[in-house]
């Protein structure tokens, strides 16, 4: 089959229309397209690779609040749970700056601030149109921090128009759990040269109950998102883009650093919490795509952004009522995106492109001291901070009679240095240069069987953070950076297969991933204060299964199974333990009836195993035993034809946690000589049963 058709709807022109990702929801004859795991719209089917798209009418009818309740029971997919909002994505057992997260193609890991939570919290849901999530290593494409994977996150918008028209869509729910409301309303006007669309989206919620009957204190959340996005056609084939967002979360609250404090001379004696009281995200990009002449047709795209997070990471004293350490910092991002697709033949594309950014920021501390801890003492932590990226690849793709072929490269240096950096010893500079590569090949032979296998490296360099931030750490530790952390490289073989057998679809994969130079923090002992130093690891390895298999029983109603089951090792020979943090195996079922009109429903059983492998050497029990939980969640709803001047609508009623279980998940950082309830210290479970009522409409 030719592909060129697929080549021409490339990264760019997908992640600014998600309305045509929606209309491909409805060919179901295309299959299944991603455009993040090639860098252009290809057929999953084709993809040497395990790809995994959300649509939008699974995000419409989940009562997610965070990305992390979205990816929850996804094969291969866990969350690190630091609270409510703090839920880091994890994938094949590689999390927070190991995987790459994008809100329209645009990097968000390159912030990172050091609080956790970061990667999740940094977007609404309700304005997102598709997630699609690719495993394994996305160094080619995407340099630094894809080693383990790359999640996208494309938010809603509209497309060109052959007449002037007007769209748009609204949402209200409200939830019990924690008395929380939502709302998001969103406006496209669209002729057909221009494109003009505006969005914003609300939430609040209180602390929720969990299955005990308990609230959780510091659970609840103010969250707050203004989208704008202009499309405009310069000439036939040749389109500009501009996009401004802004995200803003109020009272984030880490609830794993909860802690009572002995009196040690740095905190106040009692319960400390570290806590952010306002973050924001603001994003302003520029993009360009267009056909040039020449031989092989080429296309070219480029993207300009700036992006900067304001986080404010305070630590709060309970007995004192008041802050004792505060620091207000702006993580700026500058990047810049070149790209060109060309078409040697009908049976092959060539991706070749640069990609530079730049971060920059200046931590500065305020801290108290002893009686009062009133902060006014000021800490410089890092001057001029900054990692500097720059690197190129190429990527080639042959559509063959029986195989696809996709061969990629990539050269980057990335580059850390501080002016200076409190606590830490010069140099501060260093460059590492990195070469990540990828080989894959799909098999096309039988639509009931189709395998896959791949062979790949990618690398993650060290954060600003890791590089030069020596300082107390929520989690009761100070940690001692690093500047001279080697990158960590990821080289992972994987081996799958899909197909389809009548109205059966399935998908497996089994992998193994081994992790030179992983880098983590290890316990120093006899030190004056408890302290970490940030250490490269010889090496880890992990190990996986992860199946998929779907079933449509009639034109309306479908069911699915999914199952997950991983190891991890430590191979230092000074860790005699597992792995810190492997999430245990778990499976999903589901089974939903959707109707273009009429009603609607879906119900979902997750459940995961008990979890016994803990490093407790390695992380000194911040890592706990886990039991095994298994939780019911049900939707039914009722779709309305086009009346009342919406073109659709719909009312579901929802029940999440419907048995009321009292669990935690397994990747929770909250440590077991923490908790003491009689201290005001709780654990970190999930919320209980809640009945949610939610109202979603296209006008």
């Amino acid at each position: 089959m030719k592909r060129r058709t697929l080549g021409r709807l490339t990264l760019a022109s997908l992640l600014a229309t998600p309305a045509l990702a929606t209309a491909q929801e409805n060919v179901q004859t295309l299959g299944t397209v991603s455009v993040t795991a090639t860098g252009y719209e290809t057929l999953v089917a084709d993809t040497p690779a395990s790809v995994t798209v959300i649509e939008s009418g699974e995000i419409r009818n989940r009562e997610a609040r965070t990305l992390g309740d979205l990816l929850r029971g996804q094969p291969g997919i866990a969350t690190a749970v630091d609270g409510s909002v703090g839920s880091d994505p994890i994938i094949r057992g590689l999390k927070r700056d190991q995987i790459l997260v994008l809100v329209d193609g645009v990097r968000i890991n390159a912030m990172q601030p050091p609080a956790r939570g970061s990667l999740a919290s940094y977007v609404n849901v309700d304005l997102i149109e598709r997630i699609e999530i690719v495993r394994g290593p996305g160094s080619v494409l995407y340099g630094a921090g894809a080693m383990g994977g790359v999640i996208n996150i494309i938010t809603r918008g509209g497309d060109f128009t052959e007449e002037p028209e007007t769209r748009g869509f609204s949402r209200l729910g409200v939830t019990s759990v924690d008395d929380g409301i939502r709302g998001a309303i969103g406006v496209t006007l669209s002729n057909d040269r221009n494109v003009l669309d505006l969005s914003v989206a609300y939430l609040n919620t209180d602390d929720y109950e969990t299955g005990d009957g308990d609230r959780l204190r510091d659970s609840g959340t103010e969250q707050n998102a203004y989208h704008l996005r202009y499309r405009g056609k310069l000439a036939p084939g040749h389109e500009v883009q501009f996009r401004a967002q802004r995200d803003e979360r109020k009272d984030v609250w880490y609830l794993a650093s909860r802690t009572l404090t002995p009196s040690d001379g740095q905190r106040p004696q009692g319960v400390n919490t570290h806590y952010t009281p306002r973050q924001t995200r603001d994003l302003l990009e520029v993009r360009y795509e267009g056909d040039l002449p020449g031989a092989w047709a080429p296309r070219l795209e480029a993207s300009i952004y700036r992006q900067e997070l304001s986080r404010g990471n305070y630590d709060w004293s309970d007995r004192l009522q008041q802050d004792y350490r505060t620091s207000d910092t702006d993580f700026t991002t500058d990047g810049l995106r070149v790209q060109t697709e060309l078409f040697p033949t009908d049976d092959q594309i060539l991706l070749i492109g640069a990609e530079a950014w730049r971060l920059r920021a200046s931590p500065v501390s305020f801290i108290g001291v002893p009686p009062d801890y009133d902060p006014a003492v000021r800490m410089p932590l890092v001057e001029n901070g900054k990692i500097e990226s720059a690197g190129m690849f190429i990527q080639h793709e042959t559509y063959l009679e029986q195989a696809t072929v996709n061969l990629g490269a990539r050269y980057d240096e990335v580059r850390g240095s501080a002016d200076a950096a409190m606590g830490v010893s010069e140099p501060l500079d260093k460059t590492d240069r990195n070469f990540s590569w990828s080989a894959g090949l799909t098999w096309h032979l039988d639509e009931a069987f189709n395998p896959y296998f791949s062979l790949s490296e990618g690398y993650r360099s060290a954060s600003l953070l890791e590089r030069y931030l020596t300082y107390p750490y929520s989690d009761g530790f100070t940690w001692l950076s690093n500047p001279q952390l080697d990158p960590e490289r990821n080289r992972t073989f994987e081996v799958g297969a899909r197909g389809h057998i009548g109205a059966t679809s399935y998908t497996v994969a089994a992998y193994e991933s081994r992790i030179r130079d992983y880098i983590g923090g290890r316990v120093v002992e006899d030190a004056a204060q408890p302290t970490k130093e940030t250490i490269n690891l010889d090496e880890a390895r992990i190990h996986g299964l992860e199946a998929l298999v779907e079933h449509a029983f009639t034109d309306a109603i479908s069911g699915y199974a999914s199952a997950t089951w991983i190891r991890g090792q430590n191979r230092d020979s000074r860790f005699n333990e597992p792995l810190t943090q492997i999430p245990p195996p778990e499976a999903s079922i589901g089974l939903s009836q959707s109707m273009a009109q009429g009603w609607q429903w879906d119900a979902r059983l997750r459940a995961v195993a008990s979890q016994n492998r803990t490093a407790d050497r390695f992380t000194q029990d911040s890592e706990r035993e886990t039991s095994g939980f298994a939780t019911a969640d049900l939707a039914v709803g009722y779709r309305f034809g086009p009346s009342a001047g919406f073109r659709s609508n719909e009312i579901t009623f929802s029940v999440t946690n419907i048995a009321n279980k009292t669990y935690r998940e397994h990747v929770n950082e909250m440590t077991k000589a923490r908790l003491d309830p009689a201290n005001g210290v709780q654990d970190i479970q999930a919320p209980g049963r809640s009945f949610g009522l939610t109202w979603n409409a296209e006008f």
